[in-house]
Formats: structure tokens, C-alpha cells, sequence
């Protein structure tokens, strides 16, 4: 039993540390983001010329496509972090400080 706990908390710091990373990630995806929303923004002020026009479609089809990747991994990121509490309330429950 001791080892399986053990081996239950290793799984539950795992779990905690892909979320972080995973967390960490998405800042940074959210970054730029961002910053390719005021680049859009001035394409899209540019836009009068037909490359400028295409540029900013463009640029606007990957932003859509890197905020539903975000979405994702927010999801995993939040999966993680539910695991890893569920691994620790099943720990307490196996130490008996808790009721089942």
C-alpha cells in the first residue's frame, strides 16, 4: 500500500506539472496572439492594396486557427489540474483521512 501511494503522488505531481507547462503555453500563445491582433489591425488599415488584403486574410485565417488551438490546450491544461486533485483526494482517502 505504501508504494502505490507513493507511486499515486509521483502520478499526481506529474499531472501537476504538465498543467503548469501546459498553462505556461497558452500565456505565451496568448501573447502572440495579441500581438498579431494589432498587426492585423494594420494590415487590415492598409488593406487597399490586393498583397496587403491577402496578407491580412491570411494572417487572419492562422489567428483563428492558433485561438482554437489555445482553447485546446486551456481545456488539457484545466483536464491536468482536475487529475491531479482527484489523484490527491484518492491519496487522503488511501491514508484514511478521509471518509469514502
Amino acid at each position: 500500500e505504501p508504494q502505490f501511494i507513493l507511486y499515486c503522488e509521483r502520478a499526481m505531481s506529474d499531472d501537476s506539472r504538465l498543467a503548469r507547462q501546459i498553462n505556461a503555453l497558452c500565456d505565451t500563445l496568448i501573447d502572440v496572439i495579441d500581438g498579431r491582433d494589432s498587426f492585423i489591425g494594420e494590415l487590415d488599415m492598409l488593406a487597399y492594396k490586393f498583397v496587403r488584403r491577402k496578407m491580412a486574410e491570411f494572417m487572419k485565417e492562422t489567428q483563428c486557427k492558433d485561438i482554437l488551438n489555445l482553447m485546446k490546450l486551456q481545456i488539457l491544461g484545466r483536464e491536468f489540474e482536475l487529475r491531479a486533485r482527484e489523484k490527491s483526494l484518492f491519496i487522503e482517502k488511501l491514508k484514511g483521512n478521509m471518509n469514502y
